[in-house]
C-alpha cells in the first residue's frame, strides 16, 4: 500500500506542475534576474526552442502546429516557446495563434515575436497587433512579449526606444507580462540597455542578446560598440538589468547557409555561451524548428527533401543537423536538473512546530470525507491523504523555515494550507523510510 501511495502522490506531482508555468508562475523582471510569481526571489532560468518565420511559403511555417510545440516539449525538453509573427496578414495571424496556444496548453512560455528588423517604421502594425495578442493572452502567466526582433543598425535613444515606449504602453493598458527589447545591430549591442526604458508602468522588462556561435564568441566584438560581448553583456547585468537571450544559433551568423557555411556549427564556442548563460542565470532560445536546407535548422539535412512530421522523427536525431542534435542534446540534458522538474528537500531547521490532526485550530488537518478517497489527491490549497499506517507530514516556507509537522494514524486526511500567506510551499510525506518532496502552492 506504501509503494501505491507514493506512486500516486508522483503522479499527483506531475498532475500539477504539467510544465514551469505551473511552477515558477508569471516572469518577472528582478533586478538583473527573471523571477517567478510563485517561487519568490529565487532567479528563474527557462530554456527553449524558437520557431522560424510564420511567412506563407516559407518552409519554417508548417511548423506552427500542436504536434511541432508537443514534440519540442515532450522530446526536446522546452520550457519555453518563441512564436515570430513574420507576416501581418490572417493567415499568418492564425498560424502564430496555432502555436501560442500549443503552447499555453503544455504549459510551458511563450514568447510572442514580432519578427521584423525595421519595426521602429511599422509602429501603427505592431500597436495594433500587440493590442490584439496582450487583450487576447495578458492574462496568461505563460506570455512574454518581444515587441523588436533585431534591430538593424539604428539609434537606441531616437528610433528603438520611441518605438518601444509606444508599444509597451499599449500592451500595459491589458496586461503586465514582461516584455523584451531587441537591441541594436541584430540584438548585438546590449550595452546601449544600459540607458534603459522607464516611465509610468514600464516596469517588467528585459534587453533583448542575439548571437550566432560560429561567428560570435564571448571575446568577439559587438559590431557597433567595439566591446567583447562578454563585456557588453557584463555592462547591462552590473547595471541591475536583465538580459534575454530570445535567439542563438550554433553556426554562422547567416543561420549556416549552403554551401558555404552549411557546416559551421561550433560546439565549443556555444558550450562557452551556454557557461556564461547559465552563470548569469539568463533565458534562452534556440534557433529554429525547421527543414529548410540550412546548418540551423534543426531538421534541414537535405537539399530537396521535406521533413515528414511524425512523432517519431522529431525525435530522431538521424533526422537533425549537428545544430539540431546539438540542442536536443542540450535541452534534455538540462531538463535533467531543472528545478520544476526536481524541488529539492527542504533544508534543516530547528524551528518545528508539532499539530495533532486531532486539534480543533484552522492550521491542522482535518478529516477528509470523499467517496473515492484512495491513495493521494492535491486539492486547492493543500493536499489529501490515505494512509494505512503511520505518516508525518512537514510543510517548509522555500526559506527552508518549518511551517507545521503533522502526525497522522491511519485514516483519510485533509492538509488545507490555506491559512498559510500566499506562495509556493515545500511539502514532505515520510512513510517510514520512505518519503516524496512535492511543492504545493496557496493561493
Amino acid at each position: 500500500m506504501v509503494k501505491n501511495i507514493i506512486a500516486i502522490l508522483l503522479f499527483g506531482v506531475v498532475f500539477l506542475f504539467a510544465g514551469p508555468v505551473s511552477f515558477y508562475g508569471k516572469l518577472q523582471a528582478s533586478g538583473k534576474y527573471l523571477v517567478g510569481s510563485k517561487t519568490g526571489d529565487t532567479p528563474v532560468q527557462v530554456r527553449g526552442v524558437s520557431l522560424g518565420w510564420s511567412n506563407t511559403t516559407w518552409e519554417s511555417a508548417r511548423f506552427f502546429n500542436q504536434m511541432a510545440v508537443d514534440a519540442m516539449v515532450d522530446d526536446w525538453k522546452a520550457e519555453i516557446i518563441r512564436v515570430p509573427y513574420g507576416q501581418d496578414d490572417a493567415s499568418n495571424k492564425a498560424r502564430v495563434k496555432t502555436a501560442i496556444d500549443a503552447a499555453i496548453a503544455k504549459d510551458v512560455y511563450v514568447i510572442i515575436d514580432w519578427h521584423s528588423h525595421t519595426a521602429n517604421t511599422q509602429t501603427a502594425a505592431a500597436t495594433k497587433f500587440f493590442s490584439e495578442m496582450a487583450r487576447e493572452y495578458g492574462s496568461k502567466d505563460h506570455v512574454i512579449f518581444e515587441i523588436f526582433n533585431e534591430p538593424e543598425r539604428i539609434s537606441w535613444s531616437t528610433a528603438i526606444k520611441p518605438y518601444a515606449n509606444t508599444v509597451i504602453d499599449t500592451i500595459r493598458k491589458y496586461s503586465d507580462n514582461l516584455i523584451i527589447v531587441g537591441t541594436p545591430n541584430w540584438a548585438q549591442d546590449i550595452d546601449v540597455a544600459t540607458d534603459a526604458i522607464t516611465g509610468t508602468n514600464r516596469g517588467n522588462i528585459a534587453y533583448v542578446l542575439h548571437f550566432y556561435a560560429n561567428s560570435h564568441s564571448l571575446t568577439t566584438n559587438t559590431a557597433g560598440t567595439r566591446k567583447t560581448f562578454r563585456n557588453a553583456a557584463n555592462e547591462v547585468l552590473n547595471a541591475n538589468l536583465p538580459i534575454f537571450v530570445s535567439e542563438y544559433g550554433t553556426t554562422d551568423a547567416d543561420g549556416g547557409q549552403p554551401p558555404r557555411n552549411y557546416g559551421t556549427h561550433n560546439a565549443a564556442n556555444a558550450n562557452a555561451w551556454h557557461t556564461f548563460m547559465d552563470e548569469n542565470k539568463i533565458s534562452s532560445c534556440a534557433w529554429n524548428v525547421n527543414d529548410k536546407y540550412e546548418g540551423s535548422a534543426f531538421f534541414g539535412t537535405t537539399q530537396n527533401g521535406t521533413f515528414s512530421q511524425t512523432a517519431a522523427n522529431f525525435s530522431n536525431k538521424n533526422m537533425m543537423t549537428e545544430s539540431g542534435k546539438y540542442i536536443y542534446d542540450k535541452l534534455n540534458a538540462y531538463a535533467d536538473d531543472a528545478e520544476w522538474r526536481n524541488p529539492p528537500p527542504p533544508p534543516p531547521s530547528s524551528s518545528s512546530s508539532y499539530d495533532s490532526p486531532s486539534s480543533s485550530s484552522g492550521s491542522t488537518p482535518i478529516v477528509f470525507k470523499s467517496p473515492d478517497a484512495n491513495g493521494m489527491q492535491f486539492i486547492k490549497n493543500g493536499v489529501s491523504l490515505q494512509v494505512t499506517r503511520d505518516a508525518v507530514v512537514e510543510v517548509f516556507a522555500l526559506n527552508g523555515n518549518s511551517m507545521r509537522k503533522l502526525n497522522f494514524a491511519s485514516g483519510t486526511w485533509l492538509v488545507q494550507l490555506s491559512d498559510l500567506p500566499k506562495g509556493l510551499y515545500i511539502v514532505k510525506v515520510s512513510f517510514g523510510s520512505e518519503r516524496k518532496i512535492l511543492r504545493v502552492p496557496v493561493n
